[in-house]
C-alpha cells in the first residue's frame, strides 16, 4: 500500500512538472551506511530534483537511520547495547552541461551543502562503572562546498540515470559526550577542514521526468 502511495504521488509530480525537470532517489557510493554491504549502498537515501534548461539548478536532501541490537550473550565487557545513527543533509547545485543531446549530457557541477548527524551507543546491562541506560554519544555539524563532474544518461524520454563524481571543500565540528549514572558529562569537540580536489565519492540518481 505504502509503495503504491508513493508511485501514484511520484507519477503526479513528474505529470505537473515543466519541461526539463527530474524528480530522482538514489545514493553515494562509498554508502555512509554498510550495514547490509553492496545492499546498503544501492538502498535509495538522496531525493533530488533537477531542473532549467542552460543552467539546472538541483536541490537534494538526504536521510539515513539505522538501529543496530547488539544482544549476544556471550562473555565480555559488553554484551549488549543499542547503536543508533542518523544523518540529515541538504545542498543545492549548479549544473552546467559541457556537452549535451538527446541520449547523454555530461556536465560540470559547484554547490553549496549542510549536514547534520548522530550516533549514540546505548548501553543495555550493568558492568564496571556502567549501567543499564548509560550512552555514549557523538554529534557532528558539517559544511560542503561539493564539486565536480557528471554523467546523465536518458534511457526514454521519462527516466534516465545521473553520475555524479563528486570532490568538494569540507568543514565538520563533532561534539560528544557520555553519560554515567545521573551524570552527563561533555567531552569536548574536534574540527576537521578538509579540500579533497580529487574525487571522493560517486552519486547515482535515478530521475523520473520530461526532457
Amino acid at each position: 500500500m505504502k509503495k503504491n502511495v508513493v508511485i501514484i504521488l511520484l507519477l503526479f509530480v513528474v505529470s505537473q512538472a515543466s519541461a526539463a525537470t527530474w524528480v530522482g532517489f538514489g545514493n553515494y557510493i562509498p554508502s555512509s551506511d554498510t550495514t547490509y554491504g553492496l545492499l546498503s549502498a544501492l538502498t535509495p537515501r538522496v531525493v533530488a530534483v533537477r531542473t532549467g534548461d542552460k543552467i539546472l539548478v538541483e536541490p537534494s536532501v538526504g536521510i539515513l537511520y539505522s538501529h543496530f541490537s547488539n544482544n549476544r550473550n556471550i562473555p565480555g565487557p559488553v554484551d549488549t547495547f543499542d547503536l543508533d545513527r542518523t544523518l540529515l543533509n541538504f545542498e543545492v547545485k549548479g549544473i552546467v552541461p559541457v556537452i549535451s543531446d538527446e541520449r547523454l549530457s555530461f556536465y560540470g557541477f559547484a554547490g553549496v551543502g549542510f549536514s547534520f548527524g548522530t550516533e549514540k551507543t546505548t548501553y543495555q546491562q550493568n558492568f564496571g562503572g556502567i549501567a543499564k541506560g548509560d550512552y555514549d554519544k557523538e554529534s557532528t555539524v558539517g559544511f560542503v562546498l561539493p564539486l565536480g563532474l557528471g554523467l546523465q544518461v536518458y534511457l526514454s524520454k521519462n527516466v534516465s540515470m545521473a553520475f555524479d563524481f563528486e570532490s568538494g571543500i569540507t568543514f565538520n565540528r563533532t561534539t560528544a559526550e557520555q553519560k554515567r549514572g545521573n551524570t552527563t558529562t561533555d567531552l569536548g569537540n574536534t574540527s576537521e577542514f578538509n579540500i579533497a580536489l580529487q574525487n571522493r565519492s560517486l552519486r547515482f540518481v535515478v530521475f523520473f521526468g520530461r526532457n
